[in-house]
C-alpha cells in the first residue's frame, strides 16, 4: 500500500512527537532545549515547498529526519519510508503530490468473515474508504476498532473523556488537527493516522500498533515491548482492558473483511 508524501509527512510528524515524548506545549519544549512538532512540521514543510511546487526529495527527507535526531531504533523505519520515496521515482530529482509515494508495512487482515456488521457502518463508509486510502491501512482495522470503540456512536465518550467513533482524548485529538472530535469526518481520519502511525512504528504489527493505540506508546516502551516476541513475553503485564482490547478489535474486525 502507498501513500502520498503529504502523508507521509504527517505520520513521521505523528512519529516524531511520540519518540519526544511531548506535552504538546511548544514554549515549554523549546525551553527544554526540544524541537516542538509545529517546528518540525515548518521544517519539513520548507523543504517541500523550497522548490515552489510542494516537492521534496528522498535525499532532503533523510536529512531532515538526521537533524532532528530521533532515536536510532525509530530513525530505520523512517528512512526505510525516506529510501522508498527515493525509489518511487527514477526520473525526477524531487517528487511531488502527483507522483510521489511511501510504501506503508503490510497489515494482514482476517481470512475469514465472522459475525454480523453494525447497522450504522453503512453511513461511514465513505469516510473510512477514504482514510483507508490516504493512510495505507485496511478498511477493516478501522472499522473494527470503531466497532469496538464506540458502536459507531459518533457521540460516545468514556468515562476517561475518549470521545466519538474513534475515541481519542482531548491531547490526542489535538496533536492529530482534530478540532472537533465529536464530527464523524474529522475523528476518523485523526483516528486512522494514528493507528497507521503506530503501525510504521511496529513494522506493520497489528497487535503491537491495537495496544499502542488503546494503552499509549509509553506504556510499551516503559515495558520493552518492540516486537511480536516483546509483546508474548510481556502480555500479561499489559493493562487488563488492553489485553481484552486487541482480541476484540480482532474479533470486530472480521465483521467488515
Amino acid at each position: 500500500m502507498i501513500i502520498d508524501p503529504r502523508t507521509a509527512k504527517q505520520l513521521i510528524e505523528l512519529q516524531w512527537m511520540d519518540s519526544m515524548n511531548l506535552d504538546k506545549s511548544a514554549i515549554k519544549n523549546m525551553e527544554q532545549g526540544k524541537i516542538d512538532s509545529s517546528v518540525f512540521a515548518t521544517l519539513l514543510q520548507q523543504k517541500m515547498d523550497q522548490s515552489g511546487t510542494g516537492s521534496i526529495s528522498a535525499q532532503e527527507l533523510m536529512k531532515t529526519l538526521d537533524a532532528i535526531a530521533l532515536p536510532a531504533d525509530r530513525m530505520g523505519s523512517m528512512k526505510e519510508g525516506a529510501t522508498s520515496l527515493e525509489g518511487a521515482s527514477q526520473s525526477s530529482s524531487s517528487l511531488d503530490r502527483s507522483s510521489a509515494k511511501i510504501e506503508m508495512p503490510s497489515v494482514s487482515e482476517p481470512t475469514v468473515k465472522s459475525g454480523t456488521p453494525n447497522a450504522n457502518a453503512a453511513q461511514y463508509a465513505d469516510i473510512v474508504q477514504a482514510a483507508s486510502s490516504k493512510y495505507g491501512i485496511p478498511q477493516s482495522l478501522i472499522n473494527g476498532i470503531i466497532d469496538a470503540e464506540s458502536s459507531f456512536n459518533p457521540n460516545a465518550q468514556s468515562g476517561a473523556g475518549a470521545k466519538g467513533l474513534m475515541q481519542l482524548m482531548d491531547g490526542t485529538a489535538a496533536g492529530l488537527g482534530v478540532k472537533n472530535s465529536f464530527d464523524p469526518q474529522q475523528n476518523i481520519d485523526g483516528g486512522a493516522s494514528y493507528i497507521a502511525s503506530m503501525l510504521l512504528r511496529f513494522d506493520g504489527s497489528q497487535r503491537l500498533a491495537l495496544a499502542a493505540y488503546n494503552a499509549g506508546p509509553g506504556t510499551l516502551q516503559r515495558l520493552g515491548i518492540r516486537t511480536e516476541a516483546d509483546l508474548d513475553a510481556n502480555f500479561d503485564r499489559l493493562p487488563r482492558e488492553t489485553q481484552n482490547y486487541i482480541g476484540r478489535v480482532e474479533k470486530a474486525q472480521a465483521k467488515y473483511i
